[in-house]
């Protein structure tokens, strides 16, 4: 059985030292490895996997730049679904030279949290793996290699499927998150 230690840790330094070996040393200050650290301390010596994503997801919304107004909008209705609408001229023609992008972030716990969570989640044609699936493996401690095993795939294509969704459902968690508010 594979042990799995989760923790969200601060990258403070990657130093690549003499011999060719490169160190990479974290900091963990926001409790999350409370719990875990008989557990990491038995990991010790072990060759590991590690996978080091961003606690925060990045978007970016296209917007007019004569009215300021978004070009593509996301919707909460009131049966708790969110659902994205185009500007009716961008129906026809997709963005222009008047176009505009803003970036906006948001953290991956909250993005996981709406994917888990909302009534319904189409999946656009370039994610082929259920991210659904996906994190409520990963919440029943499945590593990606198990998960990559059960759904006989690559354990990149997990990892890289999941981040896609990660990124397409961001502007929808952000426009969920603040219709709960």
């Amino acid at each position: 059985m594979t042990k799995t230690v989760e923790f969200r840790p601060t990258i403070k330094a990657v130093k690549m030292n003499k011999g060719g070996k490169q160190e990479v040393v974290l900091s963990i200050d926001n409790g999350s490895l409370g719990g875990k650290f008989e557990s990491l301390s038995q990991l010790i010596g072990e060759a590991v996997n590690v996978v080091i994503q961003p606690s925060v997801i990045s978007y970016r919304i296209p917007y007019d730049r004569e009215t300021g107004e978004p070009q593509l909008k996301y919707v909460l209705d009131q049966n708790g679904m969110v659902t994205e609408v185009k500007e009716e001229q961008l129906a026809l023609d997709e963005f222009g030279p008047n176009t505009s992008y803003k970036n906006f972030l948001i953290e991956m716990g909250d993005v996981d949290n709406y994917i888990k969570s909302t009534n319904s989640l189409t999946l656009p044609p370039h994610i082929e793996l259920n991210p659904r699936e996906i994190l409520f493996m990963l919440d029943d401690g499945n590593s990606y290699e198990e998960i990559a095993e059960e759904l006989e795939v690559k354990e990149t294509a997990v990892i890289s499927e999941l981040e896609k969704a990660r990124l397409h459902f961001a502007p929808f968690a952000s426009a969920w998150l603040s219709g709960k508010e």
